[in-house]
């Protein structure tokens, strides 16, 4: 008996041993992934500002009103994504090293849905702005920094792909079992790109749009609503444009009952 326990415990220490090699392999790859998409896409920008950057610094280059607004645009549009690259880096390694430090307390809708919408005034700027959340919805207990940032990453996404006078549209629906949010827009939609590719790490859709970054923004949004127990997912609009559903399966507070409600 001895002996076959002795034999039991090393082979689950074995298995232990072998997961964790899988993880160490994992995020491994993970890093080398990210380094090359990062230089990857950091040289770019950083080429546009060290071109712009010597350009107003020769003597003998006219630089009038215009030249100058261009430059100053360009440097300050070009630094914006840089950071926003980065800490979206940052932001998913936090979550994926962090998966069960989610900080949920009751929220209103209303005010999830109008912090990302400041947050992202610029993003949509020109943009038909339409919102569908009625006022009566009860509150959500959610981590809010996280589902604001999933939301602000949507309402980016819209904005970084859609021409100027596109609908975007932020509804909020509650269900028997499910609270669902969504952010859809009548643009160019998704072009034959897999909505499941969009969620991977790395990917960018094949979309016409401006200068974007190594395609992390859909798969932070993943971890965010996995983290909540939830699911997010990407479809074709009716009107043909995109449109990306959030599923929270979080208890929501109603008459001071609680409600479940679950993934629909």
């Amino acid at each position: 008996m001895a002996d076959q326990l002795a034999l039991a415990l090393e082979r689950v220490r074995m298995s232990q041993r072998v997961n964790q090699a899988q993880i160490d392999a994992e995020r491994a790859a993970m890093r080398n992934t990210l380094l090359a998409s990062i230089s990857h896409d950091l040289r770019t920008p950083l080429t546009a500002i060290a071109g712009a950057g010597s350009m107003v610094a020769q003597t003998d280059f006219a630089l009038d009103v215009y030249r100058r607004v261009t430059l100053g645009q360009m440097i300050e549009d070009t630094a914006r994504d840089m950071t926003k690259l980065l800490s979206n880096v940052l932001e998913l390694m936090r979550l994926e090293s962090s998966r069960d430090a989610i900080n949920r307390d009751w929220h209103s809708v209303d005010d999830l849905v109008g912090a990302a919408l400041k947050r992202n005034e610029g993003a949509l700027k020109g943009r038909d702005l339409e919102l569908d959340v009625p006022s009566e919805l009860p509150l959500v207990a959610v981590d809010a920094s996280l589902i604001v940032q999933l939301l602000s990453n949507l309402l980016d996404n819209a904005g970084k792909y859609t021409p100027a006078g596109t609908r975007i549209t932020v509804a909020a629906r509650l269900y028997p079992t499910s609270l669902q949010l969504s952010v859809e827009d009548n643009g160019p939609g998704l072009r034959g790109v897999a909505a499941e590719q969009l969620f991977e790490e790395f990917a960018r859709g094949r979309l016409h749009g401006r200068a974007g970054s190594v395609g992390l923004g859909l798969a932070i949004c993943r971890v965010i609503a996995r983290l909540h127990g939830g699911e997010i997912r990407a479809r074709t609009a009716p009107s043909g444009g995109a449109r990306f559903e959030l599923s929270l399966p979080a208890a929501v507070e109603a008459g001071g009952h609680d409600v479940e409600a679950v993934a629909g």
